[in-house]
């Protein structure tokens, strides 16, 4: 775990010296500069792991069985890249590196465009798991960092960007296509009673509405997941009730703060759908790697959430709490649940 505080360390120090000179605009280059050097620590431990990631041999069985016109991934965009990436040499590994290059360039855009504090958005990105979630699910991560990039066109409401991006994103997770109607939840206010009655609605039905989503799944090209060794129960307490969390939280600002912040709602309400899916997770296969998608939006929403506290005090007990929150789950769930394959690091150095 050594080489990842290290990693995240180095990255921090870069971005918080990009912060201070974000608003200066003859300082552009030097913003720019020190946003490339805040990457290349993760760009170096990611491209440079070897065997590391729990999905690990499924690509490498895939890597090369595409090209030979075996088994293939659904997505055209994925599999394209990766027959293209075969002309340059049989070793899998060239996947995990391009891969990991593209995903932490969309991630480390997303951040140094969208972020309010750069640091925050690094840290969380690493306690939150989602850059461990990078070294696995590798084809949901880089379409997930693509749609955090495309957030700024949603912002400037620019929908022909947007759904460019989404398509992309589609053709290399399926997954992607979740984030079309969250075009149309930009500007919508938060209302907090609403939503939790909806909530506990959902809660109640989840047995009906699970087997009617089951069903659906059953009668298309999916339908082979349904009984297959990946058909299990996801549900994970502890992660439902983090997520329950961090919810209350959110609408605890929303409701203390009535000033309407348009990113802060959305961003809350982007969590509600993540805290929605996770509900299904006792019926649905796999359904909490799509609430992962969602909850991805926690690199950008945990910074707005820490600056609106304006009681100084307060604030830095609330950065605390949630990185604590973020930390715990992490080691908890790296070294109790084993999950992730994220130690030991090792890169392909050891392989020579």
């Amino acid at each position: 775990m050594a080489v990842y505080i290290i990693m995240t360390i180095i990255s921090m120090l870069f971005a918080g010296y990009a912060q201070n000179v974000k608003e200066v605009e003859s300082l552009d280059s030097t913003y720019r500069i020190l946003g490339v050097m805040a990457f290349l620590p993760f760009a170096v431990v990611s491209s440079l792991r070897y065997q590391v990631g729990t999905d690990w041999p499924i690509y490498n069985d895939y890597f090369h069985s595409i090209p030979a016109g075996g088994k293939k991934f659904t997505e055209p965009l994925f599999n394209l890249l990766n027959r293209f990436l075969y002309h340059f040499t049989q070793n899998s590994y060239i996947l995990f590196a391009v891969v990991a290059v593209l995903l932490l360039s969309f991630m480390f855009l997303t951040i140094f465009q969208q972020s309010e504090y750069l640091p925050l958005s690094i840290l969380i990105f690493v306690v939150s798991g989602d850059f461990f979630n990078s070294q696995n699910q590798i084809r949901q991560m880089l379409a997930t960092a693509i749609l955090l990039y495309a957030l700024k066109y949603v912002y400037d409401r620019n929908w022909k960007h947007y759904f460019l991006l989404l398509i992309i994103a589609a053709g290399i997770h399926i997954s992607a296509l979740l984030f079309v109607p969250v075009y149309f939840i930009y500007g919508k206010r938060v209302n907090i009673k609403k939503q939790i009655i909806a909530y506990l609605i959902l809660g109640i039905s989840v047995p009906i509405l699970g087997k009617l989503v089951l069903r659906l799944i059953s009668k298309t090209k999916y339908g082979w997941y349904i009984g297959s060794m990946y058909d299990t129960n996801n549900f994970y307490l502890i992660g439902f009730v983090f997520t329950l969390f961090f919810l209350a939280i959110f609408y605890y600002y929303v409701y203390c703060n009535p000033e309407h912040d348009v990113k802060y709602e959305f961003y809350v309400n982007l969590y509600y759908l993540a805290a929605v899916t996770v509900l299904f997770s006792s019926v649905v296969p796999q359904a909490d790697r799509l609430m992962k998608l969602f909850a991805s939006i926690t690199c950008l929403a945990v910074p707005k959430l820490v600056f609106r506290e304006e009681d100084r005090n307060k604030r830095i007990l609330l950065y605390m709490l949630v990185v604590g929150a973020f930390t715990v789950k992490l080691v908890y769930d790296v070294y109790r649940n084993g999950w992730y394959d994220a130690v030991p690091y090792q890169t392909i150095f050891s392989t020579l």
